[in-house]
């Protein structure tokens, strides 16, 4: 680097003194700021690249980043150009090969702005789910559950569980409320989530085996730090189990965005070739 910075200074310092009079593509209203060989750099080149509203120390530092890159680019492509002697005829078929693709990429994003794909529905999503529900299996377990934990003094311990464990809707009020209370912490998932984030409220051993919980829905309990952790498991899948709606809704709906833009690129390939045959343009030879 330190290098590249003194080549970009000598230049500078010839392009200053007027010694770069005799330099191929030499503008009298510009100013060279750097060559390599008989390819120069001017200031234009260089404020052009330059972003708006740029700091004065920031600008310094940028332009010594995009000179010494400038340098560097230049030396590879005349370095590459004496390694690849002769070698034109494959470079230039890689060249019109990529020229190629890339009118192709312009003209497939053509026709798909032309025709934008739909927001699949739920009904659409649901049946995608239902005739493919072999692709959408779990590979960790997952849960619904609950946790509360309550400090082992709490007078009141007994009845907050009776409450917990209750199905009547003023009893889970009054536990909720007598939680909030009390600052008691109070998880309820009832949404999935993976068995692993629902274990790390729990204080269990790290690395311990706990898969034997998933088959468990009685209340369960953890003595730890002068707190009662109370938990249960409302429902449980295992690894290889079909992976719920929810979870699968968000790759299902790419999947069918996917289909529908390859489906208007095959349209449009078939209707250009199906014009090119009708009107002579394109033949197949025996």
């Amino acid at each position: 680097m330190r290098r590249i910075f003194e080549i970009v200074m000598v230049a500078v310092a010839l392009a200053c003194a007027g010694a770069c009079g005799s330099w191929s593509g030499f503008r009298a209203d510009d100013e060279v700021i750097a060559s390599v060989g008989t390819t120069v750099l001017y200031r234009s080149e260089l404020a052009a690249s330059m972003p708006s509203g740029i700091a004065h120390q920031d600008s310094v530092a940028y332009s010594q980043v995009f000179i010494s890159k400038w340098i560097v680019g230049q030396l590879k492509q005349q370095e590459a150009q004496k390694v690849f002697q002769g070698s034109e005829a494959d470079i230039d078929r890689l060249v019109e090969e990529y020229h190629r693709s890339l009118l192709m990429h312009r003209l497939d994003r053509h026709y798909l702005e032309a025709e934008p794909s739909p927001e699949p529905s739920k009904s659409e999503i649901a049946a995608y789910y239902s005739a493919h529900k072999a692709d959408f299996r779990l590979s960790y377990p997952m849960v619904k559950g609950e946790i509360v934990a309550i400090a082992e003094d709490f007078r009141r311990r007994e009845q907050l569980i009776k409450w917990f464990e209750s199905s009547k809707a003023e009893h889970r009020a009054d536990f909720v409320e007598l939680c909030r209370k009390n600052n008691f912490l109070h998880l309820q998932f009832d949404e999935w989530v993976s068995f692993s984030d629902f274990l790390s409220n729990l204080p269990l051993l790290r690395n311990s085996k706990n898969e034997d919980m998933l088959s468990v829905r009685k209340l369960q309990r953890i003595h730890h730090n002068k707190n009662y952790y109370y938990f249960r498991i409302t429902n449980a899948l295992q690894v290889g189990d079909t992976m719920p709606l929810e979870m699968a809704e968000e790759n299902i709906r790419q999947i069918l965005i996917s289909q529908h833009r390859a489906e208007v690129i095959r349209r449009q390939e078939e209707r250009l070739k199906r014009d090119a045959f009708t009107s002579g343009y394109a033949r197949i030879y025996e």
